[in-house]
């Protein structure tokens, strides 16, 4: 008994300390179940915007018509009549070659032509006087008929004679090479003094056309399909000059727009890809054939696109989430579907709805079931006026192909 006596104060002692302890950690609890409650966290509220669909592709400029020029006759480069590199006019002199065995050509058959000609009126003269003869019964049948026959061969004789003249100017003609366009020349193949056309038809030159351009790229099925079924952009690219755009090699936009030309006539089994040709103005030949340069063209239109900051989504092994806030203040990971997106702001085609809350800042640092006092915060400018590119086929060989 005595024992017992000696353990019950300290036994007391434990229990007050006991409950101590289990009073405070109840505080404790209470005070960080509403310090939880109470941690401000800014939200922004998923709104609909139209959005434009903008695909990237390597394209290549080429001119809408390049002519090689030509000797057709033989002889001697005579003259050369531009500087290389110039433009040049539809039909302007560009090389002369020595024109003279032509010319003499031209003399030996109009030499013949007169002969044949003088020949076949004798003839005619002949054959209408044995006409007469021959009704009036003083000449043979047969001494008429070879005087017809005569006149029939000279006839003949005399539009040979004709036809190797208008051959020999023809040929002369030849001798003075004019440009089949309008265009830039190149350099020429041949020099001054040069003997051309023998055996061949000797390259002089090559002009090509500079306004305006064609600028030839692939696409991939789903995104020419995807184009082509929007009627209303099929117009906007052939009406607005924003629809087809070109970023240059330093990285500037080219000024003029562009419009549809052509798409090619099957897909490409090999690729999967479609040819499209595309027109753009050239006034100040800025662009040149052979060129490479970004196209940014209009894919779709989407008229009531569900948008969010794209810093807000979180990927994990490929599934895309956001963290949303509800009424209650609790916060949930909802996966999603995303659309098109750009470099500030995503589309969600499937997961949430107009008016939800979603947290877009400090991402990392949230966890779902924790509860947070909501601060709805505009989205910002630099979200909505940057324009959705397209992941088009030739974007993700391209990443593939860097990352590797």
């Amino acid at each position: 008994m005595k024992r017992i006596g000696m353990l019950l104060p300290g036994l007391c002692v434990a229990l007050v300390l006991a409950s101590l302890v289990a009073c405070k950690g109840g505080e404790d609890k209470k005070k960080a179940v509403a310090s939880q409650e109470t941690v401000p966290m800014k939200v922004v509220k998923a709104e609909q915007r139209p959005v434009q669909v903008w695909g990237e592709f390597v394209a290549q400029i080429n001119a809408k018509a390049t002519v090689d020029v030509r000797a057709r006759v033989e002889g001697f480069l005579l003259e050369k009549h531009f500087k290389e590199g110039d433009t040049v006019e539809k039909d302007q002199l560009l090389f002369e070659i020595d024109p003279q065995t032509y010319q003499e050509q031209i003399k030996q058959a109009q030499a013949t032509v007169n002969y044949n000609r003088a020949k076949l009126s004798k003839a005619e003269r002949d054959f209408q006087r044995f006409e007469k003869l021959f009704d009036e019964g003083v000449v043979s049948r047969d001494e008429f008929e070879v005087r017809q026959t005569d006149m029939e061969t000279l006839k003949a004789s005399l539009s040979d004679s004709q036809a190797a003249l208008r051959d020999s100017q023809l040929q002369l003609g030849y001798t003075r090479i004019h440009s089949p366009l309008t265009g830039v020349i190149g350099k020429a193949h041949v020099d001054v003094g040069n003997l051309v056309g023998r055996g061949e038809n000797t390259l002089l030159a090559t002009v090509s056309s500079t306004d305006p351009v064609y600028v030839n790229f692939s696409i991939s099925e789903s995104d020419y399909v995807r184009a082509m079924r929007n009627r209303e952009l099929r117009n906007a690219q052939n009406k607005d000059e924003n629809a087809l755009r070109i970023i240059l090699a330093d990285g500037s936009k080219y000024e003029h727009g562009g419009t549809f030309d052509m798409a090619d006539r099957a897909v490409d089994p090999r690729t999967g890809t479609l040819g499209i040709r595309l027109t753009f103005p050239n006034p100040d030949g800025l662009l040149k054939p052979g060129q490479y340069a970004k196209l940014r063209a209009l894919l779709d239109n989407i008229p009531d696109a569900l948008v969010v900051p794209a810093r807000a989504v979180v990927d994990v092994q490929g599934v895309k989430s956001l963290y949303v806030v509800g009424e209650d203040g609790v916060v949930k990971s909802v996966p999603v579907k995303l659309g098109p997106e750009q470099q500030d702001v995503v589309a969600v085609t499937e997961g949430i709805k107009v008016g939800d809350m979603i947290i877009a800042d400090g991402v990392s640092r949230v966890r779902p079931g924790i509860k947070v006092k909501p601060i709805p915060v505009p989205m910002s400018d630099g979200d909505s006026q940057k324009q959705p590119q397209a992941n088009t086929e030739q974007d993700k060989t391209e990443t593939s192909g860097q990352n590797g």
